[in-house]
């Protein structure tokens, strides 16, 4: 956490060095001068009699909006929060004492009803006339503040979840029935290598780490020419022809390498497996991008055009909580989706009509009932031998919220004008023309998330499409409808 006290420490001084200037030029000069000196030195100003009560208020760009001027002729401890009236008066308090007091935050209420975080100095005026208090808006600092947090909350959530997929990875690793080794990709020195690969090389798993792979491994050299240029074609094309060596143990097995970028260092994953283990992808074309989009860090799924799944990543299978890859496959994608009549009915709609589909926003509910923000991109393949749908899923969740309120601003100036409606019309009235609003502005927004929709938009509501259509009549909205391909 940020400590903000010795800037606006700093900020006060330089806010009493400035009054100080003022009150310390001749009598001769002109009372705009000062009036300059006062506004430069803060947001909000206020002069206060002896007893506290406002006299005049200087607003700055901070309070430019709705007028202060109801504040004169008000004590200043009635409009901060409670909780800082004491800092009101001990500021007033040190003011009379000392001349000038320090620097104090006070919450300042607003006409609008809220609050804003300003840092006040109290200087007494001179022949017991009163005070000026000059206020600097803290608010910058205080948003700030709480990105910080924010972010740091986020970064202590991925530290979280990385340690929990390094434990997996571990665990994974060490278990597994084939050989894998982790390698370099420049120098080819072993970086981790797990028990089967020991095992198949007669050594600890341990003592292989550091090792320059497949040097000192008791092959053949004809073996271990054989294995260098295939490692040297995974790293400088990307892949390589599966290659058939003889272990020092008698036994023969099928090696394949796979290049992994890490932190712009290149690290190759070799995977040795039974020379007659038959490959389990029969039906799906490009080996090697298959096996490149199940190690991918995003959701990826392969489903048909009824969105059945064919394929999935562990990724995906991590995002929706599901043990096995077996389990998701025949199973439709909606069923873990947080809309699944209104989502997936638009994202097969746009994909039969575009043939891609980008970013498009929506939840997850995993088997444990988590639930998850994503976005969706997804594009048909009708060209294929089978056709298809490519779906990656990225997990937004851990994202930090951005600021809805410009989404909000037309919502929130109308609800203004109704409010400057009270005392004109009665209470009845206003609470029909509020609901009327709230209820065209939500369907407005319905309607736009689902790209006109109006099936997907009244599911998503959780009305009837006769209801909305009722209800967009009603309120004279200008919104299209896609599935009649017009307004």
């Amino acid at each position: 956490m940020i400590d903000f006290a010795p800037q606006t420490a700093r900020t006060a001084g330089n806010v009493t060095k400035i009054f100080h200037a003022a009150s310390q030029v001749r009598k001769d000069v002109s009372q705009p001068v000062v009036d300059r000196l006062v506004r430069a030195a803060s947001d909000l100003a206020l002069l206060l009699d002896q007893d506290g009560h406002l006299e005049e208020v200087y607003q700055g760009p901070l309070f430019s909006g709705p007028s202060l001027a109801d504040w004169v002729g008000r004590p200043w401890v009635d409009i901060v929060s409670r909780d800082t009236r004491d800092k009101v008066s001990q500021l007033l308090a040190d003011a009379l004492e000392a001349g000038v007091s320090r620097a104090r935050q006070v919450n300042q209420l607003t006409p609008g009803g809220g609050e804003a975080p300003v840092s006040y100095t109290v200087v007494a005026l001179e022949e017991n006339s009163g005070f000026l208090a000059l206020g600097r808006d803290l608010q910058p600092l205080t948003d700030l503040q709480r990105q910080l947090v924010d972010a740091q909350q986020a970064l202590e959530r991925d530290y979280w979840r990385l340690r929990q997929v390094e434990t997996r990875y571990q665990l994974l690793f060490q278990r597994s029935a084939d050989a894998v080794l982790l390698l370099d990709a420049d120098s080819f020195r072993v970086v981790d290598a797990n028990r089967s690969a020991g095992r198949v090389f007669g050594l600890p798993a341990r003592k292989l780490q550091g090792r320059i792979f497949p040097d000192n491994m008791e092959l053949e050299a004809e073996t271990a020419e054989e294995i260098r240029a295939h490692l040297v074609g995974v790293r400088d094309l990307g892949r390589a022809e599966t290659v058939r060596i003889q272990l020092p143990s008698g036994e023969r097995c099928r090696l394949e390498a796979s290049l992994l970028r890490e932190d712009r260092e290149g690290i190759l994953l070799v995977h040795l497996r039974d020379a007659g283990e038959a490959s389990d992808t029969t039906g799906v074309r490009g080996l090697d991008l298959v096996r490149l989009m199940s190690q991918a860090p995003d959701a990826f799924i392969v489903m048909d055009r009824d969105a059945r799944i064919l394929l999935a990543n562990s990724a995906f299978q991590e995002l929706v909580q599901v043990g096995s890859e077996e389990e998701l496959l025949g199973q439709s994608l909606g069923r873990w989706l947080g809309r699944p009549g209104a989502d997936l009915t638009v994202l097969l709609a746009n994909l039969e009509k575009f043939g891609e589909v980008r970013l498009f926003p929506t939840t997850i509910h995993s088997a444990l009932d988590m639930e998850s923000d994503v976005e969706l991109s997804a594009v048909l393949g009708e060209n294929l031998e089978t056709p298809c749908v490519g779906v990656i899923i990225r997990n937004v969740s851990r994202r930090i919220g951005v600021d809805r309120s410009v989404f909000a601003g037309d919502l929130s100036r109308a609800m203004e004008e109704l409010t400057d409606q009270v005392g004109k019309v009665s209470l009845k009235e206003l609470v029909q023309d509020t609901v009327g609003l709230v209820e065209a502005h939500f369907i407005e927004a319905a309607i736009q998330l689902t790209d006109g929709n109006r099936t997907a938009a009244a599911e998503i509501l959780g009305v009837s499409r006769q209801s909305l259509y009722t209800k967009i009549r009603r309120y004279d909205l200008d919104v299209p409808d896609a599935t009649r391909g017009g307004s």
